[in-house]
């Protein structure tokens, strides 16, 4: 049997230093390799995602296809994916930089979506991705439920104000504001009722985001957790950039911030679990106070580089 090599880099997203932020492995060229080689690679990265890129379609104009997977399959979209590719393939010299922003495409599942590098002397400083518009599911009603899964009193919703809800960027995520930050680091997982939570969401919907505008740093704007139940596992995210840009979209939609033509924020996540990281956060309005567009960004550093040989 033929021997496949794969050359990958790991980089840690949302964070300034090694062995912060959310860890990302990307396969900077994944041509030769199958959808199931995929799939295998990602289970044994072990991460919550991984990318593979391949050159775009006959029919894209993007830069690079982007196949983005979990350890159960592949999704249609991921923010700290997306960013932390980009870096790599900016770094690599596979996307030409000018000195400020540049802006590639990326072809993926859900869509061709723009992404925007900011560079200083040819070195990378930060990425953006460019969520797609928010979509604003139904409000989760059965917040005892949620408090239940979540190991949190009904005491600490704010349901007349800030209800939970579904909101999808690109990835779907339900959104569940608490009062404090203390609630938030509170937060204990009960599976089982996690589970009950997870059937009455849409199907494919496994994720919940909870958050409070309590950050630790005075520079940011929200605290947040996010919990995914993954092959029947419960898994916590250090920094989840599809779920930042929902809460960006919430945060707005509700007026739960002051609301102007760009309303920039901060969003702190993985305290509790030792790798912090800060989430840039841009929620861009029209006249009339709709959401146009949703923007998410931060560093990216790169922590080591090797093959996978199968």
């Amino acid at each position: 049997m033929a021997i496949k090599r794969c050359d990958y880099v790991w980089v840690d997203v949302f964070a300034k230093r090694a062995f912060q932020g959310n860890p990302l492995a990307v396969f900077p060229d994944a041509r030769g390799l199958t959808t199931r080689d995929m799939q295998v690679l990602t289970k044994e990265m072990n991460l919550s995602e991984s990318t593979f890129v391949l050159p775009a379609s006959r029919s894209s104009s993007a830069d690079a296809r982007v196949r983005i997977f979990t350890p159960d399959a592949e999704i249609p979209y991921a923010g700290h994916p997306t960013i932390g590719t980009f870096f790599v393939l900016a770094r690599d010299g596979k996307i030409p930089l000018k000195d400020g922003k540049t802006v590639a495409t990326m072809e993926a599942k859900a869509g061709i979506l723009p992404v925007e590098i900011f560079s200083r002397d040819g070195s990378v400083t930060k990425v953006v991705t460019v969520q797609s518009k928010p979509v604003f599911g139904p409000v989760f009603k059965k917040t005892s439920l949620l408090a239940e899964a979540l190991s949190l009193r009904l005491s600490d919703f704010d349901v007349a104000s800030a209800p939970p809800q579904l909101v999808s960027t690109g990835l779907p995520w339900l959104i569940a504001p608490v009062r404090t930050r203390r609630a938030v680091e509170r937060i204990s997982v009960n599976q089982q009722a996690f589970a009950k939570v997870v059937k009455g969401l849409p199907k494919g919907v496994v994720d919940i985001y909870a958050t409070a505008l309590d950050p630790v740093s005075e520079a940011a704007t929200s605290h947040s957790r996010a919990f995914s139940l993954v092959s029947g596992s419960m898994v916590e995210d250090p920094a989840t950039g599809s779920a930042s840009g929902c809460l960006g979209a919430y945060l707005v939609n509700k007026g739960l911030i002051d609301v102007g033509a760009s309303n920039k924020m901060v969003n702190e996540q993985g305290f509790a679990i030792g790798r912090p990281s800060k989430i840039e956060i841009e929620v861009r309005t029209t006249k009339g106070g709709s959401i146009k567009s949703v923007r998410v960004g931060g560093s990216v550093v790169e922590v080591m580089r090797g093959t996978a040989t199968f």
